[in-house]
């Protein structure tokens, strides 16, 4: 992606989270824009590029939280190196099979935050919380970044995004 693009979305991305998708939280579960957006990255640039933008956006996420400094960043920077390769030998925007590989990393950060804390603080309800919190926030992430990707599908967006090295692929 162009410099400019990563600046506004490194700036934009955390205020985007909190007030945009605030209100369209069904029962307090909101879709994660970060991930989605890390997805992005991934099929767009490719794992390396993708890797180090999760990482970026993660850490963004973990110190404007009150969790642990890293533990988002880890988990951000691994999706987005999985979707860069997935982008590179088996996904584009418009496979169906997007919705699919944006929940299951949604559900899997969930389940290796979950199993984290698990480990640091003891007795954490894991069945109760993958059934009424991770599975529910894992599906509305998979349809808000389908979402997401059917509007950033049209060639004059993807161009507007991307550095011209990358463009051939479009």
């Amino acid at each position: 992606m162009k410099p400019p693009v990563y600046l506004a979305l490194f700036i934009l991305i955390l205020p985007l989270q909190s007030s945009m998708l605030g209100p369209l939280a069904i029962a307090g579960i909101s879709p994660d824009l970060v991930l989605i957006a890390v997805y992005v990255i991934g099929l767009l640039t490719g794992p390396r590029e993708a890797a180090v933008a999760g990482l970026t956006l993660g850490f963004l996420q973990d110190i404007n939280s009150a969790g642990f400094v890293g533990l988002m960043a880890l988990t951000h920077g691994a999706a987005g190196f999985s979707a860069g390769l997935l982008g590179r030998n088996v996904l584009n925007f418009a496979s169906p099979s997007n919705i699919l590989f944006l929940a299951a990393f949604s559900l899997g950060e969930a389940v290796l935050i979950t199993l984290f804390i698990q480990v640091i603080f003891g007795s954490v309800p894991f069945f109760s919380m993958l059934f009424t919190r991770m599975l529910p926030a894992a599906v509305y992430t998979g349809l808000f970044g389908t979402l997401v990707l059917q509007l950033l599908k049209s060639r004059k967006t993807l161009v507007l995004l991307t550095r011209p090295s990358l463009q051939k692929e479009f």
